[in-house]
């Protein structure tokens, strides 16, 4: 018990009671066998069941994790981790360091919820930890008796449903969010793979719910691209003056083409109007200026394979799958001379903002949520508790150091590398982008220094989890874009798991591939030291190379195997059990140099983070400091930075930049109070800015979101039920409603109501006689005249039933179902370009004093009103004249 923790810490002492029940619990809890263990859950879920109320079991659940935890993983959670999983439960965010085994607090919580049988999603932010924490974690919950499951992006509809349908789903964001999306354009209830959702807890939770809440979740269609018209537009601006035909705005990533610009580009294209609707050509001139001045390659994205991939700017990772909107992928394309693909329409999109609101319990877990507290309790209602640290923190945040000019900066950054290496201390160096990372790592070849370098390119990306695992090893010297979930801990003086699992891969795959009469003994350096030291490793390695099983496995098969070995509970035949035993020999062998090289490096002061940028946000310097001083390890970090760097250059001010070039005079590094805070200060505005952002996303994405739950509400409803007949019915009702109203009001003439009514019904309903006696509608009485209609479509709708089903029975009711599912897709898919058109609209009334949000609100429901009444004709016209022919 951390009694010290209860008397500082407001959080811990309010879970105090909670904590203290828990851990009398813990002695009753390792008394029992693993089956009684087990029976805990069914008791538990048997109790909820009778109470419907999760209070009462929270501290034996956590109990019971605990411990099932200690006998799977050998990891017993500690007091703070008890209350971080609390924390969850309660549905708010748990601030906890880096290296405060975040992934092992989720499942207190996890488990806890799971009781309830309604499922629960853990998030995380790739498909790296999603796999690695369903594995390893897994092994709690399936020791329990509960079952987990696992989404990745290439299973199929079947494969997802099943996963779905466990007590415990780890998951991406983006698959998670593609899956609703998806399910909400599915034809088939059988080709829907989530059910109702319950309790979700998002890793990472500022990256998802903030980073990503700037780009919308969409899927799309490809659509005819006037190509040749991206291709000239790049050409154009060739031909085009920064300041001059155009300005560049940084702070906003816009661009604004002037009045000389436009002349310019309307010259050289010989029309008479840029912003000619039926043939514009702004919207290509616009994005062929950003691409050129605010998309850099080996920055905002790579070139691989003749495509154009997106480069996360939070995460330093590639997106494949996403493409920027609106042309703009397609004028980087032409602006890199690369094949440009079609463009894209959307069918279905939400905001990650709106779709975890769909939740009706949420909680996250991140190492940086405080800085960004504001905006979780505003926009998600989630609260942020900083949960304490188990040991006490040590790292030494050092003064920034400020040169003149980059040349300055990468130079110290060199050196200073230099100098550390000399001792031994490993270094962990965060570039902003590929292109100086790339750009430092031959620097530091220059300097005949020996480092791994982790960005997007993909032959780095393959490697990332041995990179980032022997980044705390002794004289090691690590460059990487970005730290913001990377999933593996850096351990001080090189992870030895990854270190004998490199050496038994070797060891194993030289044995395959050598002939029996060999000397194998001197295959491998280390196999003449484990020898001396085990003969049974040698007679079990020996046993394993003459297993056919094993020799029947390829190299990669050997490398999955060896990675998930730790992961092996019951291993499933003779060579996994072979293997792992392999395995923990080295471990034990390794376990005294780890210890060792362990000490050394703490004695050297422990990791150095060197940052070579402030970024835009004080959480991504954060979470890249917290890669140091992990569990009460000791650490450094220092800012190396340059007057002409992006956040100064856009957000410092001439003040600064003036003061600040009076003040260094030569190479030599300033520390500086006024700098410290004016960095601080462009900050807070960028943060503010990028709020006020996702904000405005938020709010005209409230008003879509509202009209989306409608819409899939509906959606839902029909797909579920056993018969639509009752909707068509009503349908028709309605059109007939809806005409009789426009004639009594006027706005219908007789011959054009005949014509409306025929054009919907076909000549099936019997008008003939109001021609015949040439009676006019707005003199009959307004219900006989509905009535009359009525019984009209009735008969006309019965006919058309018998007709179809006896020609093929049931047809007509899943024709009649997947017409109105077909119909809401297309009239959904042409409200949402309608609404996308609408937004750009009324972003310009605000010149005219009017409030655009206000203007928004008021035309998207009007034609939201469209919607129903389109799908209602298209779905009576349709189906009236359907036939088997």
């Amino acid at each position: 018990m951390l009694k010290n923790l209860f008397n500082q810490n407001s959080i811990a002492n309010k879970y105090k009671d909670l904590v203290n029940q828990i851990n009398a619990l813990e002695s009753t809890m390792q008394e029992l066998t693993d089956s009684e263990l087990r029976t805990k859950t069914f008791q538990l879920k048997t109790q909820y069941k009778t109470e419907q109320d999760l209070t009462s079991i929270i501290a034996e659940s956590f109990a019971i994790t605990r411990e099932a935890s200690s006998r799977t993983l050998g990891l017993r959670h500690f007091d703070v981790q008890l209350i971080g999983g609390l924390v969850l439960n309660e549905g708010r965010i748990a601030e906890m360091r880096t290296g405060e085994g975040k992934t092992l607090v989720a499942t207190l919580p996890a488990y806890l919820n799971a009781l309830t049988e309604k499922g629960v999603h853990i998030v995380t932010v790739n498909d790296y930890l999603a796999s690695r924490d369903q594995v390893s974690m897994g092994q709690i919950y399936r020791f329990l008796g509960l079952d987990t499951g696992l989404i990745q992006e290439n299973m199929t509809g079947q494969e997802r449903q099943q996963n779905y349908d466990a007590d415990i789903t780890y998951v991406t964001n983006s698959e998670l969010g593609f899956d609703f999306l998806r399910d909400n354009m599915a034809l088939n209830l059988k080709d829907v793979v989530l059910r109702p959702f319950n309790y979700c807890i998002v890793d990472e939770v500022d990256s998802i719910l903030i980073d990503e809440a700037q780009t919308p979740l969409i899927i799309s269609n490809t659509v005819d691209t006037s190509i040749d018209k991206f291709i000239v537009a790049a050409e154009i601006i060739e031909y085009l003056e920064v300041n001059v035909h155009f300005k560049v705005d940084e702070k906003k990533k816009n661009v604004i083409l002037t009045e000389q610009g436009t002349t310019q580009i309307e010259n050289i294209l010989n029309v008479e109007d840029l912003y000619n609707l039926n043939d514009p050509w702004i919207p290509y001139i616009i994005n062929a200026l950003k691409a050129k001045t605010l998309f850099f390659r080996n920055v905002n994205y790579i070139a691989q394979n003749n495509q154009v991939i997106i480069v996360d700017e939070f995460t330093g990772r590639i997106m494949p799958d996403r493409r920027w909107s609106d042309g703009l992928h397609q004028a980087v394309e032409a602006k890199e001379g690369l094949p440009i693909r079609e463009n894209t329409q959307t069918v279905a999109s939400i905001t990650y903002q709106n779709f975890f609101l769909l939740y009706p319990k949420l909680s996250g877990m991140t190492g940086t949520g405080k800085t960004a507290e504001l905006e979780f309790e505003k926009i998600y209602k989630l609260s942020v508790d900083e949960i304490p640290t188990a040991r006490p923190v040590l790292r030494n945040d050092l003064p920034d150091f400020i040169y003149k000019d980059q040349l300055s900066k990468w130079n110290a950054i060199a050196k200073e590398c230099k100098n550390i290496a000399t001792f031994g201390q490993p270094i962990l160096i965060g570039t902003t982008t590929v292109e100086k990372s790339e750009m430092l790592a031959q620097l530091l070849k220059e300097y005949q220094l020996s480092f791994q370098l982790l960005n997007a390119k993909p032959e780095n990306v393959r490697r990332e989890s041995e990179i980032v695992a022997q980044a705390g090893k002794k004289g090691s010297i690590t460059i990487a874009t970005n730290m913001a979930g990377r999933g593996t801990d850096i351990i001080l003086g090189g992870n030895s798991e990854f270190t004998i699992r490199k050496q038994l891969y070797n060891i194993l795959v030289t044995y395959k591939n050598k002939t029996k009469s060999e000397n194998k003994t001197n295959l491998h350096p280390l196999l003449s030291e484990l020898t001396l030291a085990s003969q049974k490793f040698l007679s079990v390695l020996e046993t394993l190379v003459h297993n056919k099983e094993f020799l029947s496995l390829s190299e990669t098969e050997i490398l999955r195997i060896l990675n998930e070995s730790d992961q092996i509970r019951v291993p499933k035949n003779d060579y996994e059990c072979s293997i792992k035993f392999l395995v923990n020999q080295l471990l034990k062998f390794e376990k005294k140099d780890q210890a060792i090289e362990n000490s050394i490096v703490k004695n050297l002061g422990g990791l150095y983070v060197i940052g070579t940028e402030r970024n835009d946000s004080r959480r991504i310097d954060n979470q890249l400091r917290g890669r140091c001083g992990r569990q009460g390890d000791p650490g450094k970090s220092r800012f190396f930075l340059s007057l002409d760097d992006n956040l100064l250059r856009r957000f410092g001010g001439a003040n600064i930049q003036n003061f600040m070039q009076n003040q260094l005079l030569d190479d030599d590094p300033l520390e500086s109070d006024l700098l410290t805070k004016s960095l601080d200060s462009a900050q807070k505005r960028v943060e503010e800015q990028a709020y006020d952002a996702r904000k405005y996303l938020f709010d005209y994405d409230d008003v879509l979101n509202k009209q989306r739950n409608v819409v899939y509400y509906e959606r839902r409803q029909i797909l579920e039920s056993k018969s639509v007949r009752d909707k068509i019915l009503a349908y028709g009702e309605q059109v007939i409603s809806e005409i009789g109203t426009e004639i009594r009001n006027k706005d219908l003439r007789n011959d054009a109501a005949i014509r409306l009514l025929e054009n919907l019904f076909g000549t099936n309903l019997v008008l003939n006689l109001f021609s015949k006696f040439d009676l006019n509608y707005a003199n009959l009485d307004p219900v006989e005249l509905e009535t009359y209609l009525f019984q009209e479509f009735w008969l006309c709708y019965e006919s058309k039933s018998l007709e179809l089903e006896v020609r093929q029975p049931g047809i007509i009711r899943a024709l009649e179902r997947t017409l109105i599912l077909i119909y809401i897709d297309i009239v959904w898919k042409e409200h949402l370009q309608k609404m996308a058109l609408l937004r750009d609209a009324v972003g310009w009334r605000g010149y005219g004093q009017r409030n655009p949000l206000f203007e928004y609100k008021e035309e998207a429901y009007d034609l939201f009103q469209i919607i129903g009444q389109t799908t209602r004709h298209l779905v009576i016209y349709d189906l009236i004249r359907s036939s088997m022919l």
